[in-house]
């Protein structure tokens, strides 16, 4: 499935993608405890993300999700609710999502510096030092993310 890009800014690629952990924040505005599913991020903006999941998430923008990784040594947390989904081309049951990210102020500040701090990195370096990247030992899903689907 095509998606137009209606992007208003910079968005970093990532070449191999983040290992996070993913969580329901909430339905309809109620707290949820539930556990948490790893997931790969694939690229990210400071409004933005898009990941994969073996999940499939309705596209409801009554649920929220929480989204948890390391970047740049710092482990932060990251709210926001599915835009859109489409199935994996490579692998059945494998699901890909657009989020939009939605921030209080202090995270956006924090988030907003380890973006730009990360995005100096990727021009110079495919790497950033001190993320939680995807491995075939930590990621179930990362065999997946090998697959160039652009």
């Amino acid at each position: 499935m095509y998606h137009t890009n209606r992007r208003k800014e910079e968005r970093q690629f990532l070449e191999i993608p983040l290992c996070s952990e993913v969580t329901i924040g909430s339905i309809n505005k109620q707290e949820i405890s539930c556990g948490v599913m790893k997931i790969c991020i694939k690229d990210v903006s400071i409004h933005g993300l898009r990941f994969i999941s073996s999940l499939r998430f309705p596209v409801n923008s009554n649920l929220l999700l929480k989204f948890q990784t390391r970047i740049m040594d710092m482990l932060i947390t990251l709210t926001g609710q599915i835009i859109w989904r489409s199935s994996s081309p490579f692998k059945p049951s494998t699901y890909e999502y657009g989020v939009q990210l939605l921030h209080d102020d202090f995270t956006r500040s924090l988030f907003t510096k380890l973006f730009n701090d990360m995005s100096v990195w990727l021009k110079k370096v495919p790497f950033v030092p001190g993320c939680r990247f995807c491995n075939t030992e930590s990621c179930p899903l990362y065999s997946v993310n090998k697959q160039k689907a652009q």
